[in-house]
């Protein structure tokens, strides 16, 4: 190569770009047929959850090599997801009933306990690359997703990213120790992930280039568990189309439930009845599409009726034009949603606002699927805790369709980008969501009021 010519060679660039960060190449391999690791003992700040139990420490941690297809992320904002709210906050995590013996599933090998980072998701720049990474380079901002997509697994090619069997891996040794604490305690990244922190290592299965100027703290809660899942249960074609002029309903109005009603609104519902015993979460619903809203409280065991109702307001009734797309009520007639997204889940604690009439979110599922149409869809995306209970004619012949899956059913790969533009172009309002927008010190002040309801939702930012 001339003297007066660059090396532009890929791997000069990603050497450079090594160096840049703080990170050599090292000279020996991590395994049998493996190209060379990336070696760092960077020392950064991160959230750790102890294997006891406890309540979460921000904690200095040493930075373990980078290897394989590995890829090493700096943090630029991070979605408190409410899921880890018992994690973080050290609370007792309450058991779902035993599943009786006919229905008992095949559980999967316990892990050993060990030392987590906690976080789903986040949006930051890369700093250094495994030998082996194809997808992206340093300097390149991108979106840690919730959910991999491998592209070569049998999910993946049958177009269901959302279940991308390398999220459910059983080996023992899968995922890898990222870091170290300064006692010596390896650290791992829940779901390989570990977005509560100044730098996020995962692997390129997770790694979705974006290519915005947007604020990280509206990334932040678009790209995580919330954002992202709400909208791929209702604009993603993972699962089910909503039609322009159709009827949605929406089961509890968290950020991941308001996601799902901004989806809808975008999709083109032009009724969309937003549910959730809290007071502010329905006024929030409001506010970025619902056309109604409903209390689970107030309503009682008439909210599947009332639905029903609401649906044969709009469409017209079976009794005057038959022959003109009517229905009427009834529990095998197109009363009803024509798409339901059920959003609600468990509660960790009880919450310092209203109450829901089911902390363990069976009933919110139970009452998703029968105010769906007989001829609609119903997404569930909650954890609930025990087993739904079902009228066995209604589950078999009555007409609905159910779908389940990570992240909402969508393809991270091609949604999260279109995600990404509907904020850029206005469409998506991450503000609303974000209630708490906190830098790392601050975390489980966030969490605090994240899990006792008090705010909507929040934000970890990283200067």
């Amino acid at each position: 190569m001339s003297e007066n010519k660059p090396d532009l060679s890929r791997r000069s660039l990603l050497k450079r770009g090594a160096a840049a960060a703080g990170v050599v190449l090292g000279a020996q391999a991590v395994g049998a047929g493996q190209a060379p690791a990336v070696r760092t003992a960077r020392r950064f700040r991160g959230w750790v959850a102890p294997p006891d139990g406890g309540r979460a420490t921000l904690e200095d941690l040493t930075l373990r090599p980078i290897a394989g297809r590995q890829v090493l992320v700096r943090t630029e904002a991070t979605n408190l997801d409410a899921g880890f709210s018992a994690q973080m906050l050290g609370l007792p995590r309450n058991p779902p009933p035993a599943a009786p013996p006919t229905t008992a599933a095949v559980a999967p090998p316990r892990r050993p306990a060990r030392a987590t980072i906690p976080g789903h998701g986040g949006v930051g720049v890369v700093e250094a690359v495994g030998p082996e990474v194809r997808r992206v380079q340093v300097g390149d901002r991108v979106c840690v997703s919730g959910t991999p997509q491998c592209g070569a697994c049998y999910a993946c090619l049958m177009d269901r990213a959302d279940m991308c069997q390398w999220n459910f891996r059983q080996d023992p040794d899968y995922p890898v120790p990222i870091a170290d604490t300064r006692s010596g305690t390896p650290v791992y990244p829940v779901s390989h992930i570990g977005g509560l922190s100044e730098l996020m290592v995962t692997y390129e299965e997770w790694i979705v280039p974006i290519f915005t100027k947007a604020k990280a703290v509206d990334l932040g809660m678009l790209t995580g568990c919330t954002g992202t899942c709400g909208l791929g249960a209702t604009t993603s074609q993972g699962v089910a189309t909503i039609r322009p002029g159709t009827i949605v309903a929406v089961v509890g109005c968290g950020p991941l439930g308001l996601s799902a009603v901004q989806g809808a609104r975008i999709s083109g519902a032009t009724t969309i009845i937003a549910i959730d015993p809290i007071r502010a979460r329905r006024e929030a619903a409001m506010k970025v599409g619902a056309t109604h809203s409903l209390d689970p409280n107030a309503e009682g065991n008439a909210l599947v009726q009332r639905v029903r109702e609401i649906s044969v307001s709009v469409k017209p009734i079976l009794a005057k034009s038959l022959w003109s797309g009517g229905t009427e009520l009834g529990n095998f007639t197109t009363a009803g949603a024509d798409f339901v997204v059920e959003a609600a889940g468990a509660e960790n604690v009880t919450p310092k606002v209203e109450h829901s009439p089911d902390p363990t979110g069976i009933l919110a599922i139970q009452q998703a699927y029968l105010m769906t149409s007989s001829i609609g869809h119903v997404v569930t995306t909650s954890l609930a805790r025990g087993n739904v209970s079902l009228p066995a004619n209604t589950f078999t012949i009555a007409g609905r369709t159910h779908h389940a899956g990570q992240y909402g059913g969508c393809n991270p790969l091609r949604d999260i980008p279109r995600f990404v533009a509907m904020l850029e172009r206005g469409q998506y309002d991450a503000k609303t969501l974000a209630e708490r927008v906190v830098t790392i010190d601050h975390v489980l002040e966030a969490y605090e009021d994240i899990a006792y309801k008090v705010a909507i939702g929040g934000v970890m930012t990283v200067a």
